[in-house]
């Protein structure tokens, strides 16, 4: 149980309020584990769950709960990991932009506000692969190119 943090703890690891955890585990946004009885059970978090949480609170300074709410559910109903751990958020102009990244093109949707989960900007990426590529599609053509021109060459010249 070395992982495990209790209520106490993670309200001070945190800076969230009693009633924001309670709001975040009934929502089921983030959900302790809950031993004992079911009247008063004692409530434990996982590291995971600690470092979301913590995500949670830094974007609390910029959105309101339900606005975080939102953004989980459209991260889920979305099939991505629900976890905000681990994803590159950025929020911008009172708006909160995901930019997922995949192997060759990074990807920014809209999270907050109106047109949430629109993609507002897709980056190919990183240009010296496309020049690399270039060039060895260069490199390919020219060395067909010579072979072509090689085996045309005039028979019986005098």
């Amino acid at each position: 149980m070395s992982n495990l943090f209790s209520r106490q703890e993670v309200l001070k690891l945190t800076g969230l309020s009693s009633g924001q955890l309670s709001r975040l585990d009934k929502s089921g946004v983030v959900e302790p584990t809950k031993l004992g009885s079911e009247s008063h059970p004692v409530v434990l978090y996982s590291l995971n769950q600690v470092l979301e949480l913590r995500a949670i609170a830094r974007l609390r300074e910029q959105l309101s709960m339900q606005e975080i709410r939102k953004v989980v559910d459209y991260i889920r109903e979305h099939g991505f990991d629900k976890s905000l751990s681990g994803k590159f958020l950025i929020f911008c102009n009172e708006h909160l932009y995901w930019v997922k990244s995949d192997e060759s093109v990074e990807t920014i949707v809209k999270l907050s506000g109106k047109n949430k989960g629109q993609v507002v900007i897709k980056a190919i990426h990183p240009i010296g692969d496309i020049l690399s590529d270039l060039e060895k599609e260069i490199q390919r053509r020219e060395s067909a190119s010579s072979k072509k021109s090689n085996q045309k060459s005039p028979v019986g010249v005098s």
